[in-house]
């Protein structure tokens, strides 16, 4: 007893230290970003303990019910001390909607909290650190002539060229890695905002790739936006800005000037070309000194007079006499956050007025112009930029599906792929037995020997794999050939750039992509079983670790692949996904008694096929409601897992007895468990109906993990007692009064014999 006290303290103690240790790690990390070494250490260790499964698992106790042992002695395998994970890390980091599991990744997460603290360089109040910061941005860029400010952060700069402080460079990095994208159309942009686009480092104007600098005239455009090497003179003259642009073009100039200014304004979209030539209108905010020498700003159309505060926010002033008038920048700002004071309370505006310095200076920012999807820049949410860079990496590497952000087994077709999601697990099968074949020019997992009935994209390769890095390099390469092989063709007011496209807005659909989509929400589904889900997410990515998938990785010989019964050994079967849990006869005696018991409940006998049993594709008239639909699902699963469990327990067997013998043991075990599953899941829900969870002694977590506490009477019939097959609720009367009782009628005879 005192052992086990010992042990649960010493390891709510490692708990604290390691919540400790990840909070030190994320504040320092705000800061400067770690080693790359000792993030990949740090990587290293998350995923070996997620994959590791070394703590107290339900399921333990269950297979020992179930085999009629105590928990402390069933035999359970040990977990390797190199344990991996599958499906991988990028992978298992997305969200459980999209195909994860949103594990943590360490990198990802420092990157998106050091581009929290540089987006708060876009909010107009002015404070200590961040007058540091802007300083260096609009200073440190050669040539500093630009004075950007925080601008730089959506331009093309090279943030190796802009030589930065190591601190700030992390953050200029992290924030560009989110790869953020004009929320609105060129020709939708405000006049203002127009004004404020720089010349330089804008994909939007992009070189030409043949002009006449002594005519002025523009041939087809480029894809290289305008850099100061480019127009030195523009530079040298002050002119870094369309505003500026706007102003130059009414006044005269050398020749050589007047030249560079026209062919500046060829290069502009069209909406911009219109904004630069018009009438410059007058400015609604103008910035004076009175005559005790304050500071004051002016509303030109109400007259009213501000003083501006520490954080640039602007206070009513009295009238005064102002002097030296010069146009500011007045923006209206809502200095509260969503995480300050309490939500119960109603939203309360404090919208304020603030100044960001001279009209179309360094501190000019347009707000709202740049983002990410339909949110602002300026208001990035930690969560959110993680999410975000995940999703980025994830389309990088070819994870997610062509033309959405759902997840995608690995090793699929590319685009205008037809198959369905059983199909698709079927393939991934048909390569692992492919790769078994014995070929004496290589491995068994870069064999050759492919079977002239599998398609073409099947097809293994003899090479090492390029690394992504490289493709994407040659992918960039053949793009920038391409302009000049094309014939060229007049500029149609801007050119097409990728600037104002999100990279992760979808570029099509597929009919078959709604399939996964709706497999990955039903997979992270509350109500299910952590561990059932669990093995039915593997499931789907096609990474259970059977005897042919382990194979395939390099963990397993061919041997080891195929089935250990007897009756699949002649000839040998390959241990696929499909093969564990539907062709083998240890799994066959409990899929047809599911099949069976569901016939029972609603008269529709369910296709013991991949597609039904693994895919979750149900049939019209086999679920007459969404409770029905509910409990085949949660049945489906405790079936697979029990399944599953079994052959693990027959994987670590090593007493040795005959293959008959051990066929009917674990095919037994496997009918057993499946059954005290199904029942425990009905003693459980009838407790949600009738206490309150949170409140009772010995519940365990697994009750609580994202589920409702609580059940009405009417959910439970719904969901357990249809026809009372599983389950029926009677009344008893007694001395103190009637009473709701539960009777279970499953049983290994009723309603359907179980052996």
């Amino acid at each position: 007893m005192s052992s086990d006290l010992h042990r649960h303290l010493s390891g709510y103690q490692g708990k604290s230290q390691a919540l400790v240790l990840a909070a030190s790690l994320w504040y320092h990390a705000t800061f400067q970003r770690p080693p790359e070494q000792l993030l990949q250490q740090i990587s290293r260790q998350l995923t070996r303990y997620v994959a590791s499964a070394q703590h107290h698992s339900q399921g333990d106790a269950a297979i020992a019910l179930a085999q009629g042992n105590s928990q402390d002695s069933a035999a359970l395998p040990a977990p390797a001390s190199s344990a991996a994970l599958f499906p991988r890390v990028l992978t298992s980091s997305l969200l459980p909607a999209q195909g994860g599991v949103g594990l943590v990744d360490v990198p990802t997460q420092i990157q998106a909290l050091q581009s929290k603290v540089v987006s708060r360089l876009l909010e107009p109040e002015r404070l200590a650190w961040k007058v540091f910061q802007l300083h260096h941005l609009s200073h440190a860029p050669q040539p500093s002539q630009l004075a950007y400010g925080a601008t730089i952060l959506f331009s093309t700069a090279s943030t190796a060229s802009l030589q930065l402080p190591a601190r700030l460079m992390g953050y200029v990095t992290a924030f560009r890695a989110l790869q953020p994208h004009r929320l609105l159309p060129v020709s939708d942009m405000p006049a203002e905002a127009i004004l404020n686009e720089p010349l330089f480092f804008n994909q939007q104007i992009p070189v030409p790739l043949s002009r006449s600098a002594t005519s002025g005239a523009s041939g087809s455009m480029g894809s290289q936006p305008f850099t100061p090497q480019d127009q030195p003179l523009l530079l040298a003259a002050g002119l870094t800005k369309v505003a500026h642009l706007q102003a130059a073009l009414r006044t005269q100039h050398p020749q050589a000037l007047t030249a560079c200014l026209q062919s500046m304004l060829l290069a502009l979209p069209l909406p911009w070309q219109a904004v630069a030539t018009a009438t410059p209108t007058a400015p609604a905010w103008r910035q004076g000194v009175s005559s005790s020498g304050i500071q004051l700003i002016q509303n030109t159309h109400t007259g009213q007079q501000h003083s501006v505060s520490l954080h640039s926010q602007l206070l009513l002033a009295p009238a005064q006499a102002i002097f030296a008038f010069a146009p500011v920048h007045v923006i209206p700002w809502d200095p509260s956050r969503p995480w300050r004071g309490p939500t119960q309370q109603p939203a309360r505006s404090t919208v304020a007025l603030y100044s960001q310095g001279p009209l179309y200076g360094p501190d000019h920012l347009s707000l709202g112009v740049w983002g990410w999807g339909q949110q602002p820049g300026h208001q990035l949410v930690v969560r959110q930029a993680s999410q975000r860079l995940r999703l980025i990496q994830a389309r990088k590497h070819g994870i997610l599906a062509p033309g959405t952000l759902t997840c995608q087994p690995r090793l699929l077709p590319s685009l205008g792929s037809d198959l369905t999601p059983a199909e698709v697990l079927q393939a991934l099968e048909s390569r692992w037995t492919a790769s078994m074949q014995a070929s004496p020019a290589s491995r068994a997992r870069l064999s050759s020997d492919m079977p002239t009935s599998q398609p073409a994209w099947m097809a293994l390769t003899r090479g090492h794999r390029q690394h992504w890095s490289q493709r994407q390099q040659q992918q960039q390469a053949q793009q920038q050939q391409q302009p000049s092989q094309q014939p060229n063709q007049p500029h149609s007011g801007g050119a097409t750039v990728h600037d104002t496209v999100d990279v992760l807005a979808p570029p099509g659909s597929h009919p078959q992509l709604c399939e996964w989509r709706r497999l990955w929400e039903l997979a992270s589904a509350a109500y299910f079983n952590r561990q059932h889900r669990v093995l039915w997410w593997r499931i789907l990515h096609g990474c259970v670790m059977c005897g042919a998938f382990s194979a395939y990785i390099g963990r397993a010989t061919v041997e080891q692949a195929c089935c250990p019964y007897a009756c699949c050994s002649s000839p040998a079967q390959p241990q696929t996904i499909s093969h564990m849990f539907l062709e083998c006869p240890m799994a066959a005696t409990v899929i047809s008694w599911l099949c069976r018991l569901w016939q029972a409940m609603t008269g529709h006998l369910p296709d013991a096929s991949v597609a039904t049993i693994l895919a979750a594709s149900t049939s019209e008239g086999q679920c007459a409601s969404d409770a029905l639909l509910q409990t085949w699902h949660r049945l489906r699963l405790a079936v697979l897992h029990s399944i599953w469990t079994a052959a693990r327990i027959a994987a670590s067997s090593t007493h040795a007895s005959s293959q008959a013998s051990q066929l009917s043991s674990q095919s037994h075990l496997a009918s057993r468990l499946a059954l005290k599953t199904v029942t425990s899941m009905i003693h459980h829900d009838w407790v949600k109906c009738n206490d309150d969870v949170r409140q009772l002694a010995g519940v365990c977590s697994s009750w609580l993990r994202g589920r409702d506490p609580s059940m009405t009477l009417e959910a439970f019939r719904n969901l357990w007692c249809h026809h009372d097959t599983l389950a029926s609720i009677h009344t008893a009367h007694t001395g103190t009064g009637d009473k709701l009782e539960l009777v279970v009628n499953l049983s290994d005879m009723v309603p359907v014999q179980l052996f």
